[in-house]
């Protein structure tokens, strides 16, 4: 095993190989082709979390926790590429390389490069490089300190970020480390979580970072749906959309009835107890009180929404409302603050009695008096029933529209 210490260099193979590092720590590592001038052409030369195969191959990136490989097929690189250069930055606000223990990066089968970052005050390192030398290609141990992070870095190295774009970058590769979680955690929510996704985009959702709760009626009528499962699938998409737009991948419960109650928070974790947690806790009451769960709503977040981040409601019931007054007074008080309320009206059979309570939450979304609309409501007579497109997609109806009014009115 060849050992390079800082600056010193080794032939790197011709033929595909890999390029193994140990992880110490949270760090995302990127890889970037350059060409003459050190530059880059184009976001397309940038290796990364969010882009993790580029020039058809040439370059692939798959990291977990503890591990980063980038595959290197030295065949497939364009001619006129001259460096590849291996780089790592922190995801940790205000952290620094002095914080990470040494490390090492593997080359092929032979090749070592110990990155030793003790006293580094940076929050950015560039590794390695790898380059063009006499028809071939050789590897250095870099270990050179850089000020800023991923986004500083592509700068240096010639990708254009404007400053309202960087977060947005670094949202999406923090998206894909949780992806890369949960296909560990949870494979089967993946698709739901991509499908969220697609009908974010589909509805041109651009601001997707937001808080999730989920409002369920535990009124006597719901007994039925509690029972056969159909809770439950509404509760996995609703995780769903908390794991791909909360800030912290998990979403708020409330329940009510003639009472409402904090259930607490679930997510990938523990997010499939819940309806069981929900019958054996909590029997199921006489009555239904909109006004006084959209008030409890209101007054956690008023507590628990220090970023004043968007905040989804989605609130199931099948049953009308015994204090229709308040349930207006709160949702107008309501405008005024980074609430969206998504109502779902369960319809048991489509009848008068359906239609009416329905017409009732139809005026809602339509409610004078309000800084901005609000509120959006839908029915469905089997909340399992549509597909999970379907579903995403009539969940983040009109959602867009409130995020835009919110915006114009200072609200978010």
């Amino acid at each position: 095993m060849t050992s390079l210490s800082m600056g010193a260099n080794a032939p790197f193979p011709d033929t595909p190989a890999d390029l193994r590092i140990g992880l110490p720590a949270s760090i995302d590592v990127t890889a970037l082709m350059t060409y003459s001038g050190g530059k880059v052409r184009g976001d397309g030369d940038m290796l990364f979390f969010n882009q993790p195969d580029i020039a058809n191959g040439a370059l692939k990136l798959r990291q977990a926790s503890g591990e980063a490989v980038i595959h290197v097929d030295p065949a497939r690189i364009p001619a006129d590429v001259e460096k590849i250069v291996i780089t790592a930055t922190l995801d940790r606000a205000g952290a620094t390389f002095a914080q990470v223990p040494a490390f090492t990066i593997q080359a092929g089968e032979g090749i070592a490069l110990p990155i030793d970052p003790a006293g580094r005050s940076e929050a950015a390192l560039i590794l390695a490089e790898i380059y063009r030398r006499g028809g071939g290609w050789k590897i250095r141990n870099v270990s050179q300190g850089f000020n800023g992070g991923l986004a500083a870095l592509a700068t240096h190295f010639g990708i254009e970020v404007a400053q309202e774009e960087a977060p947005a970058a670094a949202a999406s590769v923090s998206l894909e480390k949780k992806m890369v979680s949960l296909e560990k955690k949870d494979p089967g929510l993946v698709s739901l979580v991509k499908q969220v996704g697609v009908s974010l985009e589909k509805k041109g959702v651009s601001r997707d970072r937001a808080k999730v709760a989920l409002v369920l009626d535990i009124s006597g009528s719901m007994n039925s749906l509690y029972r056969s499962g159909k809770i439950d699938t509404l509760v996995r998409r609703v995780m769903a959309l908390g794991y791909r737009m909360d800030d912290d991948g998990e979403i708020d419960v409330f329940l009510f009835g003639r009472k409402v109650h904090d259930f607490g928070s679930v997510c990938i974790d523990t997010y499939q107890g819940t309806v069981s947690r929900i019958r054996a806790e909590y029997p199921l009451e006489g009555g239904t009180r909109y006004g006084d769960a959209i008030a409890r709503v209101r007054a956690f977040y008023a507590q628990n929404n220090p970023e004043g981040l968007p905040v989804y409601v989605m609130f199931v019931t099948d049953g009308g409302t015994d204090d229709r007054a308040k349930t207006i007074r709160e949702i107008r008080a309501a405008s005024a603050e980074p609430l969206f309320w998504k109502f779902m009206a369960i319809q048991s059979g489509g009848g008068l009695f359906d239609r009416k309570r329905f017409e009732f939450l139809t005026n809602l979304d339509d409610l004078d008096g309000r800084v901005v609309d609000n509120a959006d409501a839908f029915s469905l007579r089997d909340p399992a029933a549509p597909s999970d497109a379907e579903m995403f997609d009539l969940m983040m109806e009109e959602y867009a529209d409130w995020i835009a009014a919110a915006e114009s009115q200072s609200i978010l």
